[in-house]
């Protein structure tokens, strides 16, 4: 990991500990908010400690936190390039007097630590009382100086309005690729002409083998933790055990449910020095030691469900080693051939390539690009990703950060790829337990913020897992009735059925509160014509209240529970963390 990246993950836990948007952060320390998310993503490294120290103050950072992000911001530093360096302190001086949130110019608060003193011609570091006094005056003259030529020159300079993916606040189209001040430029985070959604989005892995379906209403199945791997179906060489998996196809066929098959776990005869799999059988996380071995099985499944699988994955959750301890380029090989094996047995069937898990590290995303350098995203039809939260009951917002890092790798290599979230991976099990109303919630919020993270070409989502009772999220044991969030699942699904989406924003850019989110959607006349309301939209907050005036031809809002009211233009709507729908006339 880089200087400036371990820099970046201090600062960004300290954000996350103190509730607070990167739009908060910049307006209570007077920094634009493109500049807060950078440093907090490890992507730049301030010019000077003191624009460190402000962020950790108003996260509430104490004396020893602020010893070690001296450190840390101090390798970062010297790390940094001669130009690099004179660039960093070019924008941190552009960005220094913009308006905070509210219109005010925010002042500096003044820092306790400096930076090497190198930088202003003194040999060494003074004992800090002498450097404090020293350059906490220099300090706030620079300071009073460039806020002084910023608000001349540019009267009507702003705070940065453009978000940052998984971030509360403003709505898009602020500047983009220039310096911290320009145009305020109001809109959403992406518009489209009215598009209907992916009709497999809403997804779910299977965690039986009963073929038992969920109870509420979603539109596709993934099979893998279905005992459906090829240890199971193939368990000695050449003799199959298609029960679990023809039961499992025939039950999603009785819900007309589409499925997602997952190639993986390598029987223990093809591969018999790979590590074991976590799972009970003997599966294998390497891959088997003949390819012609993977090729007879993928022939057989192909064309045994040809037209009655519509998907394939083509492993999971590469970069756990207990799922896959090959390299990428036997990977590679293995996608290509796969692909041709189906696309011959069944031309209709879509291929996703390999799910990639661990991308909230560095390690993981490396891994990723490598595989994406292999060429082998030119066989498949989509890529396959575990886009989750930090943390196994973090807010689902983050998973929006994450597609934005996935389709930044993609795009080095292309104009991206359509993705689909394949869930969480056994990184973030860390036993945490959701309560009722965040569950609720939450469940809901992943797939609305799948929706959300459609600029960064996100098509579907396989929510993880029905059926199991040992997860964070149990949205329906199997055997028993579907808990209240997989009711709620249901509701948005119905909501949203043969609707067509045309955009999601937050907070101001599209005239909401800050931190509200929200995605807009039309009727589709031909499946729905002669109803009332041409437009809806689904509005919620990532943590917390926010209230708003309702905009003109509002008519009616929807609850999760089940309840409705009439509203009318003007009158002011409490929205939370649990998201409501407002139809509209016009």
């Amino acid at each position: 990991m880089s200087e400036r990246h371990q820099l970046g993950e201090l600062l960004q836990e300290l954000k996350e500990r103190s509730g607070r948007s990167y739009t908060a952060l910049a307006s209570r320390t007077g920094l634009s908010r493109s500049s807060v998310h950078r440093y907090c993503q490890g992507l730049t490294v301030p010019a000077s400690f003191g624009t460190v120290e402000r962020i950790a103050r108003v996260c509430g950072a104490g004396q020893e936190e602020l010893d070690s992000l001296y450190e840390a911001w101090a390798r970062a530093d010297a790390a940094a390039g001669v130009g690099e360096r004179d660039e960093r302190e070019e924008g941190e001086q552009g960005a220094e007097g913009e308006q905070g949130a509210e219109g005010e110019v925010a002042a500096p608060q003044q820092p306790v630590h400096v930076r090497k003193l190198s930088r202003f011609g003194l040999p060494g570091r003074l004992p800090r009382p002498r450097l404090r006094t020293i350059l906490v005056a220099a300090l706030v003259i620079v300071t009073a100086l460039v806020s002084t030529l910023t608000l001349t020159l540019d009267p009507f300079s702003g705070s940065d309005p453009d978000p940052a993916p998984g971030g509360s606040g403003k709505g898009s189209g602020g500047p983009r690729g220039g310096g911290t001040s320009g145009q305020r430029v109001e809109g959403p985070y992406w518009a489209l002409a009215p598009k209907p959604l992916d009709r497999e989005f809403f997804g779910v892995t299977m965690n039986t083998n009963t073929g038992l379906m969920p109870d509420f209403d979603v539109s596709s199945v993934r099979l893998w933790e279905s005992e459906t791997r090829w240890a199971q179906v193939e368990p000695e060489k050449g003799e199959f055990d298609w029960g679990i998996l023809e039961r499992s196809v025939r039950g999603a066929e009785r819900k007309r449910l589409p499925v997602l098959f997952v190639f993986g776990g390598t029987p223990g005869w093809a591969a018999p020095g790979g590590p074991k799999t976590p799972y009970s059988d003997d599966s294998r996380a390497a891959p088997p030691d003949d390819l012609a071995d993977w090729d007879r099985f993928v022939e057989k499944v192909a064309t045994r469900y040809r037209s009655r699988i519509g998907a394939y994955e083509l492993w999971d959750h590469v970069g756990a080693t207990s799922h896959y301890d090959g390299n990428m380029a036997t990977l590679a090989k293995m996608v290509r051939r796969a692909a041709a094996i189906i696309k011959r047995a069944d031309p209709e069937a879509k291929v996703a390539c390999p799910s990639f898990g661990n991308l909230w590290e560095p390690a993981g995303r490396e891994l990723l690009e490598e595989f994406v350098r292999t060429g082998a995203y030119e066989f498949c039809d989509v890529a396959a990703l575990k886009l989750h939260p930090r943390r196994a009951d973090g807010p689902p917002e983050e998973i929006i950060e994450l597609a934005a890092k996935a389709e930044g790798i993609f795009r080095k290599y292309s104009e991206g790829w359509r993705m689909w979230n394949t869930g969480p991976g056994a990184e973030i099990d860390d036993g945490a337990k959701l309560s009722d109303r965040r569950a609720n919630d939450y469940a809901v919020r992943f797939y609305l913020v799948g929706l959300y993270s459609r600029k960064s070409f996100v098509d579907r989502m396989y929510f993880y897992a029905w059926g199991g009772r040992n997860i964070p999220l149990v949205v329906q044991p199997v055997g028993g009735p579907p808990t209240e969030a997989g009711r709620r699942i249901g509701r948005l699904h119905g909501w949203l059925a043969g609707r067509r989406i045309t955009s999601c924003g937050q907070g101001r850019g599209v005239g909401l509160p800050d931190g509200v989110y929200e995605c807009v959607f039309r009727r589709d006349r031909d499946r729905d014509p002669g109803t009332a309301g041409p437009w809806f939209a689904v509005r919620w907050t990532q943590h917390g209240r926010a209230s708003g005036e309702l905009g003109e031809e509002a008519r009616l809002l929807r609850r999760m529970d089940g309840s409705s009211e009439r509203v009318r233009p003007g009158e002011r709507v409490a929205y939370g963390e649990t998201p409501v729908l407002v139809e509209y006339r016009a």
